[in-house]
This record gives C-alpha cells, sequence and structure tokens, in this order.
C-alpha cells in the first residue's frame, strides 16, 4: 500500500475540522430571542455572547444558536451577561473551542466550507459570523482563486483517492496547490497573476470546463487530461514539495 500523503508545510493554517458541539451552550430560536431580548444591568446586550452555528445533519445544512463568550473575557466580565452566564452555571468557557480555527476565520469575511464526509467536493461560501460544526472541513481563505482550485477536477482527483484514508482537513493540507497558498500577491508571475485571475473568473461564471482548462494552466499542465493523469501529477508534485 502507498504511504499516506503527509501535510505540506506551506498549507499551514489552511484547513481545519470545524468545532465539536458544546450541548450545554446551543439554544433554539426561540431560546436565543429571549435572551437577546433581555436586559443585562451594566447595559450591555447579551448578543455580544450569542452565535449562529452552522452544521451538516443527514446531508442538509442546519443552524442553531450557541452561547460563545470572548475567550478574552475573565470571569467578572462574563457575569455581566446575567441569563447567559446562569444559564452555563458560571461555567461559560467553551471547552470545545479551537482557538487556531477561530484566529483564522477572525481575519476573514467568509470562508468554504463543505461537509466532511463529502464523497465528492462541493465547497460554499459562509459568512465568517458563522461558526461552523465538525460536521464540517472549512477552509480559512476568501478569495474566488481558492474557492476554484478546490473545486477544479484536480482537486476532485485527490480528494477521490484519500477520502477514505485521510482526514478532511488532512486531504486539503497535503494537496499540492500550483504554487503555495501563502504567496503574496506581488510575488506572483505575469503568468501565475493571468491564471489565478482566470481561475476566479471560471468559478464566479460556474464554468466547468474553463475552470478546469484554467487550473491546469496554473498548474502548467496539458488542458483535458483525466483523474488519473492529474492523480499521477500531483502525486509526484507532492513529493517534490515534501522534498
Amino acid at each position: 500500500m502507498p504511504a499516506l500523503p503527509k501535510p505540506l508545510v506551506e498549507n499551514a493554517g489552511l484547513a481545519f475540522s470545524g468545532e465539536r458541539p458544546w450541548p450545554a451552550a446551543q439554544l433554539n430560536d426561540v431560546q436565543a430571542e429571549k435572551l437577546a431580548a433581555a436586559v443585562n444591568r451594566c447595559g450591555r446586550p447579551n448578543s455580544d455572547v450569542l452565535r449562529r452555528r452552522l452544521a451538516v445533519v443527514d446531508g442538509t445544512p442546519a443552524e442553531n444558536w450557541q452561547l460563545d463568550f470572548p475567550t478574552h473575557f475573565t470571569d467578572q466580565e462574563a457575569a455581566l451577561y446575567e441569563q447567559p452566564f446562569g444559564r452555563l452555571a458560571g461555567a461559560w468557557r467553551n471547552p470545545q473551542a479551537q482557538p487556531e480555527l477561530r484566529r483564522a476565520l477572525a481575519r476573514l469575511s467568509r470562508y468554504l466550507a463543505m461537509p466532511a464526509d463529502a464523497e465528492r467536493p462541493d465547497w460554499v461560501w459562509v459568512e465568517d459570523e458563522r461558526l461552523p460544526d465538525a460536521s464540517l472541513v472549512v477552509v480559512a481563505r476568501e478569495d474566488d482563486f481558492m474557492h476554484g482550485l478546490l473545486s477544479s477536477a484536480p482537486f476532485a482527483a485527490w480528494h477521490a483517492a484519500h477520502r477514505a484514508t485521510l482526514p478532511p482537513d488532512r486531504v486539503v493540507e497535503s494537496f499540492p496547490f500550483p504554487w503555495p497558498p501563502s504567496t503574496s500577491l506581488n510575488a506572483l508571475t505575469s503568468a501565475q497573476e493571468e491564471s489565478r485571475h482566470a481561475v476566479a473568473r471560471a468559478i464566479r461564471a460556474g464554468n466547468v470546463d474553463a475552470l478546469n482548462e484554467a487550473v491546469a494552466r496554473a498548474y502548467g499542465w496539458p488542458a483535458g487530461e483525466g483523474g488519473a493523469e492529474a492523480l499521477e501529477r500531483l502525486t509526484s508534485l507532492h513529493s517534490q514539495r515534501m522534498a
């Protein structure tokens, strides 16, 4: 059996699994509405500690509310939100919070997500204020170029080859992109910049053929190669990047 591909250092901080549920803090719409309307003696609104949570249940997107106190709060600050604090009996710190995920998403206006158990890549944009559940895999980028790469035939081939043996975030972390995701725009060559724009235009237009052709150009590959050829090229590129 071939060795499983390892994460690439250049992809660090890119992909995450969402946060596991914290049942004590979850609210339905009615409960959240009542808390939002409640008044605190300090004058602060309870909306400060209420957050939408996005999950996938039986293949269908589902949202609820969660009490979500900022991690930098002290006990005294948390207690100012009287009913939310009391609902959690003072145990207001989220034991399931993922600081790295939250820091990565805090810098964005939107992020990419798809069901963690998806058989085929199906990425959608999610607004930054929604907290992703563990039923989702998340990519902390907000650019159409990344959306196009992850929606292309090369990534689909990589995903199909490794989804059964790797966690979904590891599938993304091990994927060799045409150039490292952290490459600054002013460091791109003119050809890379042209490819970047072509990929972004194609994904925004929903043109699959144009997208795959633009992604092939970004890699410097012939257009129209099938999944087996793309997977072979990606595997070779992964080995080069690891070296």
